[in-house]
């Protein structure tokens, strides 16, 4: 069976989820886009939206004081406005925003739904489960580019190293650094080319993070976790925080990844959102 696919643009997002008591979200939906407007002007931004939603058949009742939307979009609504645990995939170094979500139902069900930005113009929902999410997720970060090594290498830093490698306010070039630093000459070796590659892309990081609710929380909490990657055309890179060396000083691991490496650890992050699925 075809599950199915429904393709909107932000203003009928925003008309929907608003129609649906949802104000909140769809105000940070479009105010980023739109800015302030005057009250004439969302009102037609809204109902262009809603003859739209109509024509497409995601609305199949529309009179002045009731809206009725097609069954399965509304369910579709309803998952995205009620979850409270998402994992959530970010790229802005193909060219595109992308952002993608995977939103856990509420309750005990294993229902999950897909939602993919793309500029936060055109926003696609599924329903999706966990076995699928390992090629897609792959996709999302690797796209039609995979600059993968053969072998993958790895070498740590500690979070204050890494706090002075990323400080913007205070550059400090590298050979300064690794002066004061105790570091093997693989490590050094290592850590050259890839802050060759930060400084390339700009410090564009992309991300992937598992994001939770507390039941009485209202603003969007911080990530329980967070793996940050580097993408370029001389490799594709992940940092992530590591085991501590010691009760102060965490260590965080930078990984120049193989394919293979690449999909083992976006598995290890999906487990730990999900049940664990098989893997072959």
């Amino acid at each position: 069976m075809t599950k199915p696919l429904v393709t909107l643009s932000i203003e009928e997002f925003g008309f929907a989820l608003a129609t649906l008591g949802a104000e909140d979200i769809a105000a940070g939906l479009l105010k980023p886009m739109y800015g302030e407007l005057t009250e004439e002007s969302w009102e037609l931004v809204l109902r262009a939206a809603s003859h739209s939603l109509l024509s497409k058949g995601l609305i199949v009742r529309m009179e002045e004081t009731e809206i009725e939307f097609e069954p399965e979009f509304l369910k579709m609504l309803m998952h995205f406005a009620q979850s409270r645990s998402m994992i959530r995939a970010y790229s802005d170094s193909l060219g595109q925003e992308k952002v993608l979500t995977i939103h856990q139902g509420t309750g005990n069900n294993d229902t999950y739904l897909y939602h993919l930005a793309v500029d936060q113009r055109v926003h696609l929902f599924t329903w999706t489960e966990p076995k699928e999410w390992e090629e897609e997720l792959f996709r999302f970060y690797s796209g039609q580019q995979e600059p993968f090594v053969e072998q993958p290498t790895q070498f740590t830093v500690t979070e204050a190293q890494w706090n002075m490698l990323t400080n913007e306010d205070k550059y400090t070039s590298l050979v300064n650094f690794m002066s004061d630093w105790e570091l093997s000459y693989e490590s050094r070796e290592l850590l050259s080319r890839w802050h060759e590659s930060f400084e390339k892309s700009r410090r564009q990081l992309d991300n992937l993070s598992i994001i939770r609710y507390t039941s009485n929380q209202t603003d969007l909490p911080l990530p329980e976790q967070a793996l940050l990657m580097l993408h370029t055309e001389q490799g594709f890179w992940s940092i992530a925080n590591g085991k501590s060396n010691s009760e102060h000083d965490a260590l965080i691991e930078i990984t120049q990844h193989s394919k293979p490496s690449f999909r083992h650890q976006l598995r290890t992050w999906i487990d730990r959102f999900a049940s664990p699925v098989p893997h072959h």
